[in-house]
């Protein structure tokens, strides 16, 4: 029972699907986890948040429960629903001001104290090396590393002075990289000269963020054997020995397949804590995790799995604790309507106008006629469709029968080339204007649009910037 104990403080665990339930509550308490991370499912409403976290503490209790999510901005957000949240690394790296990304982490973790979360699994330290690349994109500051390096130093101090403990990920660097860890093992083949100056360049410029999360990538130049997750090369020579990291490494979920490609899970999971890494991170509770848990317990008491890494967290567990205190009852009793600063909305609509890329030009008469909008579905917010409806622009269903045509894509990964010619034909045929509001390296294959528009953020504040840039763009083509 010690042992599972003592395997059961290197785990951040999620909670099951379903909710809590005697059986889970029960097994919290008998080994209560290091810590919790959050999704979106977890919770109804900001209410909700706060007596969930409020109860896993009690559960937890004496020890300490760290509560973290997963609160990038953007698209990574489980709050956007509920509050309105800051736009993605990219537009933000784009649009910011001189103080404004630490004054945009300071907000989002003062939010996230008075919900009851002490943690976040935020800034990107990432590079957008690869356009294409499927999994970071946008999530990233920009592509070169002194630009993120400085973005990812503002936020790590605007985290601090929020009262929240940060993280920088995915270490070594998930930029350049053309598969999606969530689904495959990605390979990064960057000589390592390269990988010193870019990819390891905001970590390296950064060496004071609370955390570090590893990356399930594989990168023969450092460690021709193991991916990052499991690689000693890696994390116990190039973070702790070459850089001097001194803070906690918590590994990226343990369910993706960029972990469990080739292993068992408990085969990763054993590898992962003698490479290095202070936390396993797993997404989700169950079954499943209960037997990691016993398995690890089994190796630890029997020797195979050695104590010296496993003992060296204590002190960078128990240095976290003492730097971050858990949320306050009169943090916990502040009024919702007073997480929002007055001027957020205002400040955040001038970063997004300021980050958004407009290359071409609109006809005259695209501002007299209707317009046709193609969008996917939104998972809240109005569309753009309805914010061009408010401003006078209302929709045509009628193919051709509009004076332009709106495109509103959001994709992660590149578009199949059959999707890449349909565009083609399309802004060859009529007045079109395509909207990038992910991943926009597929506008570069599109000269036929009349407009293309980078605006790398699918937020419904994003989109309420992007409607008025367009109408603005067609009354300006209308008086030449």
């Amino acid at each position: 029972m010690d042992a599972q104990r003592g395997i059961a403080r290197r785990m951040v665990v999620g909670l099951p699907r379903g909710g809590l339930d005697r059986a889970f509550e029960r097994d919290f308490s008998a080994y209560a986890p290091a810590g919790v991370i959050l999704f979106r499912r977890d919770f109804s409403e900001l209410d909700d948040l706060r007596r969930l976290t409020q109860r896993l503490r009690q559960l937890a209790r004496p020890r300490r429960l760290f509560v973290t999510t997963d609160e990038e901005g953007g698209f990574v957000s489980q709050l956007g629903d509920l509050l309105t949240v800051p736009p993605s690394a990219l537009l933000l790296g784009r649009g910011a001001e001189a103080g404004e990304a630490e004054w945009v982490a300071k907000v989002t973790a003062r939010r996230l104290r008075a919900l009851g979360i002490e943690w976040v699994l935020a800034p990107v330290a990432d590079i957008h090396s690869n356009p294409v690349n499927p999994v970071i994109g946008p999530r990233a500051f920009g592509g070169d590393a002194a630009t993120v390096s400085r973005w990812v130093g503002e936020q790590v101090r605007g985290f601090r002075s929020g009262g929240v403990a940060c993280t920088l990920k995915h270490f070594p660097g998930h930029g350049d990289t053309a598969l999606d860890s969530h689904h495959a093992l990605p390979r990064c083949d960057t000589e390592r000269p390269r990988l010193e100056d870019r990819e390891l360049e905001p970590f390296r410029a950064n060496l004071d963020a609370d955390a570090v999360m590893t990356a399930h990538v594989a990168y023969p130049a450092l460690d021709p054997e193991r991916p990052a997750t499991f690689s000693a090369p890696i994390l116990a020579g190039l973070l702790r020995g070459q850089l001097g990291y001194r803070g906690v490494c918590i590994t990226d979920a343990m369910e993706m397949k960029g972990a469990t490609q080739g292993r068992t899970p408990f085969e990763s999971a054993s590898l992962a804590l003698e490479a290095g890494c202070d936390l396993l991170l797993f997404a989700e509770f169950g079954d499943a995790l209960r037997t990691h848990r016993h398995q690890l317990a089994k190796a630890l008491a029997d020797g195979a799995l050695p104590r010296a890494g496993f003992d060296a967290a204590r002190p960078r567990l128990a240095a976290l604790d003492r730097r971050v205190a858990e949320p306050s009852a009169t943090e916990l009793a502040t009024p919702l309507g007073q997480l929002t600063p007055p001027d957020w909305k205002e400040r955040l609509t001038a970063v997004a106008e300021r980050g958004v890329r407009l290359h071409g030009t609109l006809p005259a008469d695209a501002a007299a006629g209707p317009w046709r909008v193609t969008e996917p579905p939104w998972p809240y917010g109005e569309t753009l469709g309805q914010m061009l409806g408010r401003l006078g622009k209302a929709g045509s269903e009628v193919d051709g029968g509009a004076s332009l045509e709106v495109v509103a894509i959001v994709s992660r990964a590149p578009l199949p080339p059959a999707e890449v010619q349909r565009l083609r034909q399309l802004g060859m045929r009529l007045p079109t204007a395509l909207v990038a509001f992910q991943n926009d390296a597929f506008l570069d294959l599109l000269p036929e649009a009349t407009l293309r528009v980078s605006a790398p953020d699918p937020t419904p504040l994003t989109r309420q910037v992007v409607a008025r840039m367009l109408v603005r763009r067609a009354r300006q083509g209308a008086r030449v």
